[in-house]
């Protein structure tokens, strides 16, 4: 039970949840400038002569990215016969330095999933077992992808007949891998051109044409894990997410991370608040307490510690 002069405290004003909200509201703009576009009907394309760094991910008309993030041109490099050290080298510095955090504060997909999820104002959960399966989903989908892409970069060394062959198969996922499976790619890219088709035409003929019959399943299957989304926080990011996937890896050895003060702690029993707000479902008081990533899961949102009565979870940089 909490203690009584804990719940008599007034309540603390969440600064921690509004900071990350205010840098995911200037993060989504400054990641996807179509959003900008949409609102002001104005054309924001010139930021590209302006603005241009290595992206973190797949973004739609970003001002940070061509068009593609690191799993894209590692999928494309590999395409071309090559290893993408250099991407694989960045991905995992990424995970290393920073663990998750673009992930839990700057991710425009991330913030249009809490923004759905606080809607319904519940956090439903699956069960321990089928949580844990459900987010080895990602996995398979990113080495799906590899066994798909590798073929093309072997044939592009050695048999230049099977590689225009194989690259005709592929169809579009040659240009853009990961497409299938990026909730970026949905909201920013199909979603907005099947309405304007729709607004154009005054029909919804578009979802519907002939040959399209797999664009029209993924609609609706992104359509569904939207709505999802609305009562299982951040089900995208959990279990399907590919850069959250492969960033992964090495978050779950990240030098930033979250530690739990054992002699604050009750425990689950007497509180369990930090696991009942974790969008992420991660059992913290299972995890070691000087220092914790729920295996690469932690996108350090901080709920957890702000929502914790007992001041119990504290940052932590280091092995």
């Amino acid at each position: 039970m909490v203690d009584q002069t804990l719940e008599s405290n007034p309540k603390r004003i969440p600064v921690l949840a509004i900071s990350r909200k205010i840098i995911q509201i200037i993060s989504f703009f400054l990641i996807n400038y179509a959003a900008l576009e949409f609102i002001f009907s104005a054309k924001f394309s010139l930021l590209e002569n302006f603005v241009k760094v290595l992206p973190f991910l797949h973004s739609a008309k970003s001002s940070w990215t061509a068009g593609a993030g690191l799993l894209e041109y590692s999928f494309f490099t590999i395409s071309q016969g090559e290893i993408p050290f250099f991407f694989i080298a960045v991905i995992a510095l990424l995970g290393l330095f920073g663990g998750r955090i673009f992930c839990g504060w700057a991710c425009p997909t991330g913030f249009i999933q809490d923004l759905l999820y606080g809607l319904a104002g519940e956090n439903k959960r699956f069960s321990l077992e089928v949580d844990k399966s459900l987010k080895k989903v990602k996995n398979f989908g990113l080495i799906v992808m590899f066994i798909l892409i590798l073929p093309l970069g072997v044939y592009r060394i050695s048999n230049l007949g099977s590689y225009i062959g194989y690259k005709e198969f592929l169809g579009p996922l040659t240009e853009n891998t990961l497409a299938p499976i990026s909730l970026s790619e949905f909201l920013f890219v199909t979603f907005p051109g099947v309405i304007q088709s729709i607004i154009d035409d005054v029909n919804i003929q578009v979802l519907f044409s002939e040959g399209k019959a797999w664009s029209t399943i993924l609609f609706f299957v992104y359509i569904i894990i939207l709505v999802l989304t609305v009562f299982w926080p951040r089900a995208y990011c959990k279990y399907l997410c590919p850069y959250g996937a492969a960033i992964s890896f090495s978050a779950k050895y990240s030098l930033v991370k979250l530690q739990r003060m054992p002699t604050r702690c009750p425990g689950r029993k007497e509180c369990g608040i930090c696991e009942k707000v974790c969008p992420m479902q991660i059992r913290i008081l299972d995890e070691p307490y000087n220092g914790f990533t729920g295996e690469g899961e932690c996108t350090l949102c901080l709920e957890c510690m702000e929502k914790c009565p007992y001041d119990a979870i504290k940052w932590k940089f280091g092995a």
